[in-house]
């Protein structure tokens, strides 16, 4: 049996409408149309919340549904748009790090450069920013806005930190 039909049946059941079940998973209404009708299927995510909210197994809820098996065995980690942007963002910071630091290039010179980047790519990554979620570009902005942020924190820190290993090193 296909995980909308055991859906509906639960749903049914538990006398939740389309809108009831959406509301406790907060999801749309169209999302739980769309399983149900078999148009998409569940993340498995919400297939472990709806098994928790009727209180029946995951075995019982998903056996049978080769597609739903075969769509969880196909799923592969992957980060969300919010984890591309710190992790993209913390690369880009070391990676200019070690430019400016090879390059000998001075602090207020970089800070200079940042915060009229920082301030570009806020007002970039606002406009991109959705109720919905971030599109391509909301990454892109948001990746510079982390590096606009941190570098500077790091530059100020980084000498100081240095300067402490050096002391601790000659016993000082």
């Amino acid at each position: 049996m296909r995980i909308g039909t055991k859906l509906q049946q639960q749903r049914k059941l538990h006398n939740m409408s389309q809108a009831d079940l959406a509301k406790k998973l907060n999801i749309s209404r169209q999302s739980i149309s769309k399983w149900e009708n078999g148009l998409s299927l569940p993340s498995f995510s919400n297939v472990v919340a709806i098994s928790d909210l009727f209180q029946i197994s995951l075995d019982e809820l998903i056996r049978g549904d080769d597609e739903l098996m075969n769509k969880f065995a196909e799923d592969k980690i992957k980060f969300s748009k919010l984890e591309w942007i710190y992790t993209l963002g913390l690369l880009l910071v070391v990676v200019g790090l070690f430019i400016i630091y090879g390059r000998g290039i001075s602090i207020v010179t970089v800070e200079d450069w940042l915060t009229l980047t920082g301030v570009v790519s806020l007002v970039g990554f606002l406009k991109c920013v959705k109720w919905q979620g971030i599109n391509k570009w909301g990454i892109v902005f948001g990746v510079i806005l982390v590096v606009s942020v941190v570098v500077p924190y790091v530059l100020h820190e980084v000498p100081d930190i240095v300067e402490g290993m050096r002391e601790a090193s000659l016993g000082i």
